[in-house]
C-alpha cells in the first residue's frame, strides 16, 4: 500500500489556532482511493521534535506539506511566515527521499515562486483532492510525472467528507472550542485585492446541505466542538444555498453556535431569523471600505448604505456583527478618510476592526494598480509582504486619524493585535468562540475548565 504523509505546516495561533480543514479533505479522498494516509499537524502533534520522531520511526512513499499563510497580512504587524516553514522542509529532506509535494492556500497564491524557493518535487495549486490521489497512484506505479506543477479543477463538491482526527480536534477545541466546516467553494466576486478566486476558482460549487448538517452534528458529538466557523469565502451566496444549509441544520436539531463570513448585501430580516434559528451567533462582514468611492475602487459591488442596512438588520435580530475595514486602499484621500471615519458611526451596535494598507498579492487587480501607481514593479515577486497605500494620502496621516477616532470607542479596534491578545487570554481561561462580541457587552461563553499551564499554544 502506498503511504502518504500530509503535514500541516501552519504554526500561526493569532488570534486563535485554526483546524487544518484542507488536509482533512485530502485524507478522505486518499484513504477512499486505497492509499495509506497519515496527518501530522505541527501545532497539535508535537512540532518539529514530533515530526522528526515520526520520520525516523517509519518511512513514507510521498510527503505533502500544506502552506496556509504567507504572512500576517497586517501592516501594523507585518510578519513573513515562510521562513518558519524552512526548518520543517529541511527536516523532511534530511529524513526521507520520498517525493515532496507542496500545496495549500498560501502556496497556491504564488506556486511557481515557492516551488523553486523550497526546491520541492511537485506542487498542487488550488484544491488537490483528485490531483494528489492521482499523483500518489502514478508514483506507486513507478511513473513519476515530468510535470512539476499541477492545477486543481473546479469540479462539483462531491469529494469524500473531511476526515477530522481526534488528537488534532482535542488540541483545537482546547484553544477556543472551535472546529470548521466548508459548505461551498469558489468566489465569483471581483474584489481587487482578493486571492480566493485564485485558490478556489470563480465558479461557486456547493455541498449537499444535509451532509453539512451531518458534519456539524458529528463534530459536536464525536469531536467535542462547541463552536463552528464556516470557512466559505462568502456564506450568504446570491443563489440562496445558505438558506438550504440553515434549513438542514434546523431539521437536524443543531444547537451548536456558529459564525461565518458575510457580504453586507443580499441580507433580509427573514434570512437572519432563519439563520439564528439554525444557530448563527455572529456575522463577520467583509465591508472592507467606508465610503462609496473606496468601495468602488475595490470593486466591491455594493454601497456603504447597503452595509449600514445589513448592520441594522443584524443588530435588530440580536446577532453580533463585526465589520472589517481597510483604510489606505485605492482612491483613499484625506477627504475619503474623514468621510469614512464619520460613516463608521452609522454601523451602530457592532464591532469594527480597522486595518491600514492592503497586502498586494500576485494575480490580483490590486497588483496591477500598484504597478500603475509606481508602488511596485513587474519584477517584484511579493514573497515578502508589500502593502498598497494610496499615493493621495500619507500613511502616518491615516494611522494618526484612526488612533484618535478609535481611542474613544471600546467596540472599535485598531490596531487589531491588541484584541488578539485578549482573545488568547480568554481562551486560556476556558471561553469559547471568536469572542470579539464581548466588546459589545455580550456575556461570556464558558463551557470548560481553564487550560493548564502546561498546555502548549
Amino acid at each position: 500500500m502506498f503511504s502518504c504523509l500530509l503535514i500541516s505546516a501552519n504554526q500561526v495561533v493569532v488570534p486563535y489556532p485554526v483546524y487544518p480543514l484542507g488536509v482533512a479533505h485530502l485524507l478522505g479522498v486518499l484513504r477512499d482511493d486505497g492509499h495509506e494516509a497519515r496527518h501530522f499537524d505541527l501545532l497539535s502533534h508535537g512540532g518539529l521534535a514530533g515530526l522528526e520522531q515520526l520520520l525516523t520511526s517509519r518511512s513514507f512513499d510521498m510527503v505533502g506539506v500544506s502552506i496556509r499563510n504567507l504572512d500576517t497580512v497586517d501592516s501594523n504587524n507585518p510578519q513573513g511566515l515562510l521562513a518558519d516553514i524552512l526548518p520543517c522542509l529541511e527536516l523532511i529532506r534530511r529524513s526521507t527521499k520520498a517525493p515532496l509535494v507542496l500545496g495549500g492556500p498560501g502556496f497556491s497564491i504564488m506556486p511557481a515562486v515557492l516551488l523553486e524557493l523550497f526546491a520541492a518535487d511537485y506542487g498542487v495549486v488550488g484544491e488537490g483532492e483528485k490531483i494528489l490521489s492521482w499523483l500518489a497512484a502514478e508514483l506507486a506505479q513507478g511513473r513519476p510525472p515530468a510535470q512539476r506543477l499541477f492545477y486543481g479543477g473546479q469540479d462539483p463538491f462531491q469529494w469524500p467528507r473531511p476526515r477530522y482526527e481526534q488528537e488534532a480536534c482535542d488540541f483545537y477545541t482546547r484553544h477556543g472550542g472551535m472546529l470548521n466546516i466548508q459548505t461551498k467553494r469558489g468566489c465569483p466576486m471581483k474584489c481587487t485585492y482578493c486571492s480566493y478566486p485564485t485558490i478556489e476558482g470563480t465558479r461557486l460549487r456547493t455541498r449537499d446541505p444535509d451532509e453539512v448538517a451531518d458534519d456539524m452534528d458529528r463534530l459536536t458529538r464525536e469531536h467535542g466542538a462547541r463552536y463552528i466557523f464556516f470557512t466559505d469565502s462568502v456564506f450568504n451566496d446570491h443563489g440562496g444555498h445558505f438558506r438550504l444549509v440553515a434549513e438542514a441544520l434546523i431539521k437536524k436539531g443543531n444547537t451548536t453556535p456558529w459564525c461565518a463570513y458575510f457580504r453586507p448585501q443580499n441580507i433580509k430580516a427573514a434570512d437572519l431569523h432563519l439563520l439564528k434559528r439554525a444557530g448563527l451567533q455572529a456575522l463577520e462582514m467583509g465591508t472592507d471600505a467606508a465610503t462609496d468611492t473606496t468601495l468602488a475602487a475595490l470593486h466591491k459591488g455594493f454601497t456603504f448604505a447597503e452595509a449600514v442596512d445589513a448592520n441594522r438588520l443584524a443588530v435588530a435580530a440580536g446577532l453580533s456583527c463585526a465589520h472589517f475595514i481597510m483604510f489606505g486602499g485605492p482612491e483613499e484621500s484625506p477627504a475619503t478618510l474623514a468621510e469614512g471615519l464619520a460613516n463608521l458611526g452609522q454601523l451602530a451596535g457592532s464591532v469594527i476592526f480597522a486595518f491600514t494598507g492592503i497586502r498586494i498579492l500576485p494575480g490580483t487587480a490590486l497588483r496591477e494598480r500598484a504597478i500603475m501607481d509606481g508602488l511596485i514593479t513587474e519584477q517584484d515577486n511579493l514573497v515578502e509582504p508589500v502593502f498598497y497605500y494610496s499615493p493621495q494620502v500619507r500613511r502616518q496621516e491615516i494611522d494618526e486619524a484612526l488612533r484618535a477616532a478609535f481611542a474613544r470607542r471600546q467596540e472599535w479596534v485598531y490596531p487589531c493585535e491588541e484584541a488578539e491578545a485578549r482573545v488568547r487570554l480568554l481562551h486560556s481561561m476556558g471561553h469559547d468562540g471568536p469572542l470579539w462580541d464581548l466588546l459589545l457587552g455580550r456575556g461570556l461563553r464558558r463551557s470548560k475548565e481553564p487550560l493548564k499551564a502546561s498546555t502548549p499554544l
